[in-house]
């Protein structure tokens, strides 16, 4: 182990209802050990037609993760926590095997345990299995939201679009 190097709270980022709860839970890790969070972006290399270099597709995505770090944590927390140093990274790979790659032995790996269907409440993700199974440090695997818990996304959005439909006098309610 480096001796100079810093522990991190180590986190993946989606922006499904169970990876925004793992944000959460991250970043108040990263504040209660005072440790920096390391965002990480998985990203799937997609055909190397589409751009004239992998460096190129690898730039792309590095933005794009970055970005996704800054609108994710302005929609949960209303902009990046100023008592947290952050730090992202996109990575190029399937999303388990990156994640325990990045995360050290004095790290914190924080995971979302991805969502829930009714056949397979007692499972996790298959990420978070891959991550629990593998990782030499501790994981701190995050339950779904009540939110995610109680409804599918869909439901939700059906939900959403029948009020939304209904304050704006479109239609009557169903």
């Amino acid at each position: 182990m480096d001796s100079h190097r810093t522990a991190h709270v180590v986190v993946g980022i989606d922006d499904s209802l169970c990876g925004l709860q793992a944000l959460r839970w991250a970043v108040a890790e990263a504040r209660a050990r005072s440790l920096p969070l390391k965002a990480v972006r998985v990203w799937q290399p997609g055909p190397s037609g589409l751009y004239p270099t992998l460096q190129n597709q690898h730039e792309e995505e590095a933005t794009a993760a970055s970005q996704l770090v800054r609108r994710l944590f302005a929609e949960i927390m209303g902009g990046v926590p100023q008592d947290v140093r952050v730090e992202t990274v996109a990575v190029p790979d399937a999303t388990g095997p990156a994640l325990v790659r990045l995360a050290r032995e004095d790290d914190l790996l924080v995971i979302g345990t991805g969502r829930r269907r009714f056949w397979r409440r007692r499972r996790l993700s298959r990420t978070a299995r891959y991550c629990v199974s593998r990782a030499n440090c501790p994981v701190l695997v995050v339950p779904p939201p009540a939110l995610a818990r109680e409804a599918s996304q869909k439901a939700l959005l059906r939900e959403l679009r029948r009020d939304i439909d209904r304050f704006a006098g479109d239609r009557p309610a169903r």
